[in-house]
This record gives C-alpha cells, structure tokens and sequence, in this order.
C-alpha cells in the first residue's frame, strides 16, 4: 500500500512539471522563394529566404504568478532556409525577452525589434515584407537600431514597455542602453509609440531616435488606416534628421484589398526626398498572397523605383547591385508551424 501512495506520489509530481511546462510553446516560420532584381547594368537571380516573413525558430512561453500577474519570455533564432545558416549571425537575433504582464500592460529586458519596427508592421500593407528584399515599405524609412549593438530595426540590452488596451488607447516605449564605458548617451536608442482605434479608423504616432557616435539620427512617423471591408488605405509620413544636416520626408499611399476569401491584393506607392541633397526615390509595389490554409501561403510581388544618380536606397537592399533604377520580382512560399 505504501508503494501505490508513492508511486501516486511520484506520477503527480511529474504531471505537474509536465503541466507548468505545457506553457512552453515551440513554433517557428519557413519561408523561401526566388528572387529576380534588376538595377541598372547589374542583374541578380537568387532563391533566397524570409521574402514575406523572416523563417525562423522560436520558443515562448507563460507562467500564471496568481493576482494576474504572469512571467513571460520569448527566444527566437532566425533561420536562413536557403542555406540552413543563421540569420543575423546571432544564435538568438530575433527575440530574446524575459518580463512580466498584468492589467498594467507588459515590462520585458532583452532584445526585441524597435518601436518603429513594430509601427511598420502594423500599418505598412505588404508587413514589412514582400518588397525590398523582403523588408517592405518600411526599408526606404527609418526604423532605428542602427547603433553599434545593435541590427537595423532591432534593439539590444534594452527594457520595453507596453500599456494595455485602454479604451482604444495603446502605447509602448523602449529604451536600449548603449553601455558605453563613461558615456551613458552613446549608442543609447529609444522609442515611443501611441496609437488610437474606434471602429474601421486606426491612427498612430512613433518618435525614435539613435545616439550613433558621431551622427544622431532621429524621426517623427505618423499613420493612419481605415477599413472598409473591401479595402483598406494606407497613409504613412515620416521626417527624418541626423546631427550632419539631413532633412528628409518620406510618405506612402498604400492599399490592401481581399479579392478572394483567402487571397489579397497589396498596392502602394512611396516618395522620399531629401532636401539637404538631391536624393529623390519614387517606388510603385505591387503584391498578391494567397491562403493554401490557416499556415501556409503563396506570395508574389513587383517592386520598380526611379532613384536620383546619388540615392541608393533602394539598391542598397540588394549587395551587389546598384542602379538608378530597380525592378524587383519575388514569388515564393511560407509555412507557419
């Protein structure tokens, strides 16, 4: 009889850890295609991964602390599928977090993509993906984490913030140390984001700024959406300038439209200018994705821009091949698991 009580003993303890460990979630992106860009007299063809999102590997998850309080973290390693190698050079360069949540919103330390970053992925319609080397709209913009630690659009050995939900009313806030020795502002980041939502309407405002040693560059980004069901406009602005006299606008007038029950159109046109140099660029877009099922899609877009002699905005997107102007063709397929 004391041999079955302790055996009981020992399967409830084991069913336990496996039930606190049920929290943990392992999911991940494969995402690969093929890509054709054209710039100038330079051509490229390449099959090449994360073209509508960045194929990764990841793991999450949640512990319930009581009082609604929760711990969180989350660690997610990008993967090129192309080549099987790591992306970002970093064994975790995507997501790394630990924080706790509650009715006060969110507080997480790590590493995590910018606030802009985020601001992009919520109103540009191609998600900040598609185009451009898969990086959407969003790479002619400003999207902080361009200091010394950190990747373009992501930020380290930072706290971020976020609200709840208060009537419509959302914000979040980062702050990336830049730890370095005996100067706190060096290669400091921040961010802050606010955004509003009644009904079909969506507006949002974003300030982020990035203490690079010799050159701090900020920007001021605003955006609005509206739903109406068959479609959904697009408008983004944003003002750029760095301490060496830059004074750039950059807007897009965009759109997303369902034509099937599972398929959509994404549209847009984006305008940089550059007023301190003559550093124009005008890019039309062009995307299609459609549903196989809940996890799997099919994607394909066209991407062309006129750029001034001096800019290489957008041909800085693709190494080695630089040109006035670019025509850039991508299809391919992701998988969400």
């Amino acid at each position: 009889m004391k041999k079955s009580f302790l055996a009981l003993a020992l399967m409830g303890a084991f069913s336990g850890a496996a039930f606190a460990q049920s929290s943990v979630t392992i999911y991940g992106v494969a995402d690969v295609g093929v890509q054709g860009v054209s710039a100038g007299a330079g051509k490229q063809a390449k099959v090449t991964s994360g073209q509508q999102g960045g194929s990764r590997l990841g793991f999450k998850g949640t512990e319930d602390l009581g009082g609604g309080l929760k711990a969180n973290f989350v660690l997610e390693q990008g993967v090129k599928i192309d080549d099987g190698s790591s992306d970002q050079g970093r064994t975790f360069g995507r997501t790394t977090l630990v924080g706790l949540s509650g009715d006060f919103g969110s507080v997480n330390l790590g590493r995590d993509k910018t606030t802009t970053l985020k601001f992009f992925d919520k109103y540009d319609p191609f998600g900040s993906a598609l185009v451009n080397n898969g990086n959407g709209t969003r790479a002619l913009y400003f999207v902080a984490g361009k200091t010394a630690q950190d990747t373009n659009g992501r930020v380290s050995n930072a706290i971020f913030y976020n609200t709840p939900d208060l009537s419509g009313f959302t914000a979040s806030a980062s702050y990336g140390a830049g730890e370095a020795a005996g100067d706190n502002s060096a290669n400091r980041s921040v961010g802050l984001t606010a955004g509003y939502k009644v009904d079909a309407l969506e507006v949002g405002y974003n300030y982020a700024k990035d203490n690079v040693v010799g050159n701090a560059v900020s920007a001021n980004t605003v955006a609005a959406a509206y739903d109406f069901g068959v479609a959904k406009p697009v408008f983004l602005f944003q003002k750029q300038k760095d301490d060496k006299g830059m004074d750039r606008k950059v807007y897009t007038l965009a759109v997303s439209a369902p034509v099937t029950a599972t398929g959509k159109v994404l549209a847009g046109f984006t305008k940089v200018s550059d007023s301190a140099v003559a550093k124009d660029v005008k890019q039309f877009s062009l995307g299609y994705v459609h549903g196989l099922s809940k996890r799997t899609d099919l994607y394909a877009a066209y991407a062309y821009a006129k750029q001034d002699a001096q800019a290489t905005i957008v041909s800085d997107q693709f190494a080695g091949v630089k040109g006035s102007k670019v025509h850039e063709l991508t299809a391919g397929v992701q998988h969400r698991f």
